[in-house]
């Protein structure tokens, strides 16, 4: 199903892209009711000079004439066939508000801002901007990666708005064979936008050049706070609701979300403290996501705290680097996690789709 998107020159949010331009569900994009071409002059035309042909009815339409020709009820399991009526960003709405209900950020310009589900503290994010030792040690760190960056040069570019393809190389999935999840994906990415938007503007922080002019990053640099990194949560949200559908590939993909997030700091534009607070956002994105779709609950504690500051002192353990973090983070649980299915008294759209990703991967 593609997801319309008339603004594409502007939209660096959607990186899966490729349901844009490509529609193997029968899911039509153009909202016809009827088969054919879309409208123009020349059709408008002929379709009048045909019409005449057509015999008119002399009776009045019946009760019956209605309820047989009713627009399908948008509902899961017989009646699917309501929701492939709407047009994909009538679907991308309705998901994304289900797949989001509830959640908010607390906090604006301070020091630390709370990630809620309801009135329930899911995470607490923290950055003490005045603590310049700790500034110094991460500015450090970014001065003894950019020697590094030849290495890292094409995926950081392309990474720029493609993090899919990346996390794409160990799952056995493709457009052609797996639209639907394809679809779920897109719409993951559109939900998690809110939450990183809301955060950095919880969490305003500088960019590594601000502060230090010789990190000299590769690529333009977004103009928003830095922290949390929106690239880091948007790879490890991803990699775990993967991992949740394909869980024999969940440690080589987390292993491939520590990259996409550390390209940024090889890039300049990110401090590693940055990636590590991004995928905290998105493990616990993640954990919400595969909850209401899936039934799954894979929280290893809640409320989750994390302070910038204090990573440099974390045991590995808890994740003092981002590589610790991905392996045994204090967000997720350690697995085997619960097989995916389609919760009862899901949201009517996020129990269809989950229906058919499910179908799909044969699960």
């Amino acid at each position: 199903m593609p997801i319309s998107n008339k603004t594409n020159k502007t939209n660096k949010t959607n990186k899966t892209n490729k349901t844009n331009k490509t529609n193997k569900t029968g899911l039509e994009d153009d909202e016809l009711a009827s088969l054919g071409q879309e409208s123009s002059l020349a059709l408008s035309d002929a379709l009048q000079s045909s019409m005449l042909s057509v015999p008119q009815a002399a009776a009045a339409l019946t009760a019956a004439d209605m309820a047989a020709f009713a627009v399908p009820p948008a509902t899961p399991g017989a009646s699917a066939r309501g929701f492939r009526a709407l047009n994909g960003r009538h679907i991308q709405v309705l998901a994304v508000s289900a797949l989001t209900s509830g959640l908010n950020v607390h906090g604006a310009g301070g020091m630390s801002a709370e990630l809620r589900d309801g009135t329930t503290r899911l995470l607490t994010l923290s950055v003490d901007r005045t603590d310049a030792a700790f500034w110094t040690r991460q500015i450090a760190d970014l001065r003894a990666r950019k020697w590094h960056r030849d290495d890292r040069m094409t995926e950081i570019v392309l990474q720029q708005t493609d993090i899919l393809s990346f996390l794409a190389l160990v799952v056995p999935v493709g457009s052609g064979t797996h639209p639907w999840l394809e679809t779920l994906l897109d719409l993951l990415f559109a939900a998690m936008l809110r939450a990183e938007v809301e955060m950095k503007v919880a969490l305003p922080m500088p960019r590594p050049h601000v502060v230090a002019a010789d990190i000299a990053p590769i690529i333009q640099t977004p103009a928003h706070s830095a922290f949390p990194s929106g690239h880091a949560t948007e790879a490890f949200c991803i990699a775990t609701v993967l991992g949740v559908l394909f869980p024999a590939r969940r440690a080589a993909l987390r292993a491939l979300a520590v990259r996409v997030a550390m390209n940024r700091s090889y890039a300049g534009v990110h401090f590693p403290v940055d990636n590590h607070a991004g995928a905290i956002l998105g493990d616990t994105l993640a954990a919400v996501f595969v909850r209401r779709l899936f039934g799954v609950a894979i929280v290893q504690t809640s409320p989750v705290d994390f302070a910038a500051a204090a990573v440099q002192t974390m045991p590995a353990a808890v994740g003092a680097e981002l590589e610790d973090y991905a392996t045994a983070g204090q967000v997720l649980l350690p697995g085997p996690w619960p097989a995916p299915a389609r919760p009862a008294g899901a949201p009517a759209v996020l129990g269809w789709l989950a229906d058919e990703v499910l179908t799909e991967l044969g699960l």
